[in-house]
């Protein structure tokens, strides 16, 4: 996996890095994307893709691992293009296990937790105005991210820091991508239980507007705070 040369024909493209078959559904993502003016490229972790040209790069989700000993096979690459990709000031979005490649490419580190954790929880937020603190967000992860020492800190909780940034690269922990029905579908994809996942759907359904608009103001600070507005 290698990155192109960064170019632009005047209309700004977001590649966004996802399986196929899990975490790919692009939720809030898309609508915010569109009108926010970008033609959207995307290229899967399946095909082995290099990744192309383009003004921002969004990683998604994966029930693959970046910890050693866990890792899978196609992810040393990927974090050595998002660390290409991140060397040349370009903006960056890791969404999940895009939070870990960018961590583990940055020099933090991300360890295997002794039990999955699966939520709609409050962040502890440590960066006022970025809508992270404002409400509840689906966590869902088995690794957790200690956020790389040159990193600011954004929100964490207990167990796991889970949103930093550096320069114009951001990593979020929480899939604030999420709608309920895609939330619903890739919990159905990794054969999780209804009586694991049904909870969270419905804590996300019952606040699904307001989780929404949060995820509108925090992608709209990212967009500003990485010079792209």
């Amino acid at each position: 996996m290698s990155c192109g040369s960064w170019q632009t024909d005047g209309v700004p493209r977001a590649v966004v890095l996802s399986h196929d078959w899990i975490a790919h559904e692009l939720g809030h993502l898309e609508p915010w994307l569109i009108d926010s003016g970008f033609s959207i490229v995307r290229v899967y972790r399946e095909e082995q893709p290099s990744i192309p040209d383009g003004d921002l790069l969004i990683v998604m989700g994966s029930p693959h691992s970046v910890v050693p000993g866990f890792r899978g096979a196609s992810a040393d690459a990927e974090i050595e293009a998002v660390r290409a990709w991140v060397a040349q000031d370009r903006p960056y979005l890791g969404l999940c296990f895009g939070a870990q490649v960018l961590a583990t490419a940055l020099g933090g580190s991300v360890r295997r937790m002794p039990q999955e954790f699966l939520g709609y929880v409050p962040v502890e937020a440590d960066t006022p105005h970025t809508a992270l603190g404002d409400g509840q967000w689906t966590v869902w992860h088995n690794d957790g991210i200690t956020a790389p020492p040159t990193s600011e800190l954004m929100g964490s909780l207990d167990h796991a820091d889970l949103a930093f940034r550096v320069g114009r690269a951001w990593g979020l922990q929480p899939h604030i991508e999420v709608t309920p029905e895609t939330l619903e579908r890739m919990a159905v994809a990794l054969g999780s239980t209804p009586e694991q996942y049904q909870p969270i759907v419905d804590k996300l359904h019952g606040d699904a507007v307001d989780n929404a608009s949060r995820a509108r103001v925090l992608l709209g600070t990212f967009l500003e705070q990485t010079s792209m507005a």
